[in-house]
This record gives C-alpha cells, sequence and structure tokens, in this order.
C-alpha cells in the first residue's frame, strides 16, 4: 500500500512540476505549431501529465515519446528528469511491488504446505485403532517409518528418519511414551525449516530433564 502511496506522490509532484514548466513555456510558442499542440495535450494539464507519468512506466506508451518534445522545445535538461524518473521507478519502486507480491506467494506456499502437514497427519492417525484420537507408541512410529505419510513428515520438518528416536522423544511432551495427533503437528510445526533445530530442541529437553532431576 505504501508502495503505491508513494509512485501516486511521485506521479503528482513530478506532474505539477512539468505542467508548470510547459505552461510556462507555451506562452512564448506560435499555438499553430505541430509542437504547442503535442505539448498542450500531453502536459495542458495536471491530469493529463500524471497520465503520462503513469503510462510511461506501465508500458501504455514509450517514454520516449512523451521526453522528445519536452527536450525539443523546452529544455534538454528536462529529459534529465525526466530519465531520473523513470529509472527510480522501473528500478526501484516497481522491483519493490514485486517483492511484496513475492513474499505474498513465498507465504501462501508456506500455508499450503502446513495444510498438507495436517492431512498427512489425519491420514497417518486413521491408520491405527481409534483414528484420530488414537495415541501412537514408539514401536507404531516405528514401524511407519516407511509410510507416505511419514516420509513426508520427515521432508516437512527436514530431519534424517535415522534420528526417528530421538524425533520421537521430543515430540512426547508429557512423557507418556505415546504421541497424540495433536503433539504429532504441533512437533511438526515447531520443528520445521532445519535439522539442527532438533539437535537444539533435544538438548533443551534434556536440560529440562537434568532440572527435574536435580529439584
Amino acid at each position: 500500500v505504501w508502495t503505491i502511496v508513494l509512485l501516486l506522490l511521485m506521479i503528482y509532484t513530478l506532474g505539477i512540476y512539468l505542467t508548470q514548466l510547459v505552461t510556462d513555456h507555451r506562452h512564448s510558442m506560435n499555438v499553430q505549431t505541430e509542437a504547442y499542440k503535442v505539448l498542450t495535450e500531453n502536459y495542458g494539464s495536471i491530469v493529463s501529465t500524471m497520465f503520462v507519468m503513469f503510462m510511461s512506466v506501465t508500458g501504455g506508451a514509450d517514454w520516449g515519446e512523451f521526453c522528445k518534445p519536452l527536450m525539443q522545445e523546452v529544455s534538454p535538461w528536462v529529459a534529465v528528469v525526466f530519465a531520473v524518473y523513470i529509472a527510480f521507478t522501473v528500478l526501484a519502486m516497481l522491483n519493490v511491488v514485486t517483492g511484496v507480491f513475492v513474499e505474498s506467494v513465498l507465504r501462501s506456499q508456506a500455508t499450503d504446505r502446513d495444510m498438507s502437514m495436517v492431512n498427512n497427519a489425519r491420514e497417518l492417525f486413521m491408520t491405527l485403532d481409534g483414528g484420530i484420537h488414537a495415541t501412537m507408541s514408539w514401536e507404531t512410529f516405528q514401524s511407519k517409518l516407511d509410510a507416505p505419510q511419514m516420509v513426508e513428515f520427515f521432508k516437512f520438518i527436514d530431519v534424517d528418519p535415522d534420528d526417528a528416536k530421538g524425533l520421537f522423544k521430543l515430540l512426547d511432551l508429557d512423557g507418556s511414551g505415546g504421541l497424540t495427533a495433536e503433539e504429532f503437528l504441533n512437533g511438526a510445526i515447531r520443528l520445521r525449516g532445519n535439522a539442527k533445530s532438533l539437535d537444539v530442541a533435544l538438548l533443551i529437553q534434556e536440560v529440562k530433564k537434568i532440572e527435574k532431576h536435580l529439584v
């Protein structure tokens, strides 16, 4: 939103400047000339100038066509101002806009992955006795390591299946020796992204166990 506001503010500011500049210059021109008509059509009002500025950066027309009359009739330095506006808008402003859209897509993909993980967990627990309300023991967890849903789970959190035992202990937050669907999903969301997070989480869990024994 702020990017769009900044772009509109820039177009408005430059529009006022060019409109005033062209208006002052037209007073000394012959109204019958083609150049006068072109300048009046493109820069005769703030609205028309802003429209020219907008088309110049959105591909509505070649910005060189709008810049040439200014350079020939008003001042060559106006072309420099116009070129700076085009360069800043295209290289900076529009890149920011592109970045915003890319970030939105990445967030959407992350949400899709989360939903896929939820569906995988549901399918995995539905294969157990008791369905979604079942509790998965370590033996069951180990026997399911080759199941497609479990394979996707390990990919989701980026953990090697060889670390299954440690992972199971970490997911078993209450230390009951069994995993509920809630513990399974919470662990997946908590650990996703980097296998090193598993090592850190395991270390934290072990420290907490030691603290309990000391108390």
